[in-house]
């Protein structure tokens, strides 16, 4: 059986964007905010702290003395990687998308693996709107959506329907792009990372072999 406290990576299932336990933080912060609902990323966000703790070691950002760090395309100076970190926690090597409005964040050409602060200034460049290699039809603050994303927001109450844009943010405000209507509130996403304003790192999925 792995343990949770020493997992190497963040498994992604629809369980594991919310918790039945009730005993969590993102939990308690959910329901106080929400009237029951739990949080929708909590399941990613109680790993990412567990990984950021059990990686303080790690040379973030470097692969053999070079920076190995890119977001929406574009490579992160070490310097850069540092102040970014002062909000986002630690960021290991990899490709990744971020979504600055919102902060959801993924590895380039997949889908959501969690949420940080949005407008993380050493972050915030233009993402691709394939960035998620997404072919729903359904985009979120540009990013067209991978079909694990829009049926856990669609869950949540965004509409699947196809050709639509919509501008969502961490607090679960979501706004039809086109006519500029709120619609329904998703809830809270991320009641932690939002109420703290940082977050529990970026990190690839373990390598399957």
């Amino acid at each position: 059986m792995k343990d949770a406290a020493v997992a190497t990576e963040i498994e992604i299932s629809p369980n594991e964007y919310c918790v039945n336990t009730g005993t969590s933080q993102e939990s308690t912060d959910q329901r106080n905010d929400t009237g029951g609902r739990e949080s929708f990323f909590v399941g990613m966000i109680k790993k990412s702290f567990k990984l950021s703790k059990s990686n303080q070691n790690v040379d973030n950002g470097k692969v053999n003395g070079t920076v190995a760090i890119t977001v929406n395309g574009h490579s992160l100076s070490e310097r850069l990687i540092k102040k970014a970190e002062k909000l986002s926690g630690p960021i290991q090597p990899g490709d990744y998308w971020y979504d600055s409005r919102a902060g959801f964040w993924g590895m380039m050409g997949g889908p959501c693996r969690g949420i940080i602060p949005p407008f993380i200034d050493e972050l915030n460049y233009p993402m691709p709107k394939n960035c998620a290699d997404g072919h729903t039809g359904v985009f979120v603050n540009g990013r067209e959506l991978h079909e694990k994303d829009l049926n856990l927001l669609a869950s949540r109450g965004l509409p699947m329907d196809r050709n639509r844009s919509y501008i969502i943010e961490i607090s679960g405000r979501v706004l039809d792009e086109g006519s500029g209507n709120e619609l329904q509130c998703l809830g809270k996403l991320a009641p932690t990372v939002e109420s703290k304003k940082y977050g529990f790192g970026m990190k690839p999925p373990k390598p399957t072999i």
